[in-house]
């Protein structure tokens, strides 16, 4: 749902006016992206493994898998759509693959060269100084930033009392374990920075958001685990709410 409310407000910005046609046309676009993926996960991924099969090129899973990654990303585009899109809906769909396993050791060293240069970027663009509390023309921002804190961090409790399962859940431990906002955070940051959509106080404060949630959700969920136990459920961990 974020993914798409990005890509109908970048549209916006593009267009510089609201279309309710044009907004229709890219959720339903969305959607059936979104939804062909989830379906294609069942049926495509047994012949994208068959393909793998009968590959006898060093490397070969690794390059379909990125080039099936870059197909996804431009048609997303091509359809209006935030090539983000793309890549989330070749993952969806990959998942299905007997070779998940693989494809996520082989391209673990990509992720980790681009999302640390990707990281980088979007924190060398910040101008520290707006975070000033000493500032009073930085106290709108830093406003911001508490309230995007507050929202991010309540908004994942709440999900985690929507979860039901076979066994006795641990409501709050699943919401807490929802709270950091990483890659896909700062994917938006640097999109809306791009098309101009934030501002240099709004970068700030959501970036200052990513970064308190990720370093707040460990200790959360070790006051929340000393409080729990973890049982064992048909060969996996549950965790409980019984002391």
């Amino acid at each position: 749902m974020g993914i798409v409310i990005l890509a109908v407000v970048v549209a916006l910005v593009e267009t510089g006016s609201v279309n309710v046609s044009n907004i229709l046309v890219l959720i339903l676009n969305a959607v059936v992206f979104v939804g062909g993926s989830l379906l294609l996960s069942k049926y495509f991924a047994p012949r994208f493994d068959a393909l793998i099969d009968r590959l006898k090129v060093p490397g070969g899973l690794l390059y379909i898998s990125v080039i099936f990654l870059f197909l996804l990303s431009w048609t997303a585009a091509a359809l209006g759509l935030e090539a983000v899109l793309g890549a989330f809906a070749a993952g969806l769909i990959l998942s299905g693959s007997k070779r998940q396993q693989e494809i996520n050791r082989q391209v673990q060293p990509l992720v980790t060269l681009f999302a640390t240069i990707f990281f980088v970027k979007i924190g060398t663009g910040i101008d520290l100084s707006i975070l000033n509390p000493f500032n009073p023309a930085n106290y709108s921002g830093l406003a911001i930033a508490l309230f995007l804190i507050a929202v991010a961090i309540a908004g994942k409790l709440v999900t985690g009392f929507a979860v039901s399962g076979p066994e006795k859940l641990n409501p709050l431990a699943i919401g807490v374990g929802m709270i950091p906002r990483g890659e896909v955070g700062l994917v938006f940051v640097g999109l809306g920075t791009a098309t101009g959509v934030l501002t240099k106080s709004v970068e700030a404060a959501l970036i200052l958001m990513v970064i308190a949630t990720t370093l707040l959700a460990p200790i959360l969920l070790r006051l929340v685990f000393n409080s729990t136990n973890v049982i064992k459920s048909e060969g996996k961990e549950v965790v409980t709410g019984e002391e």
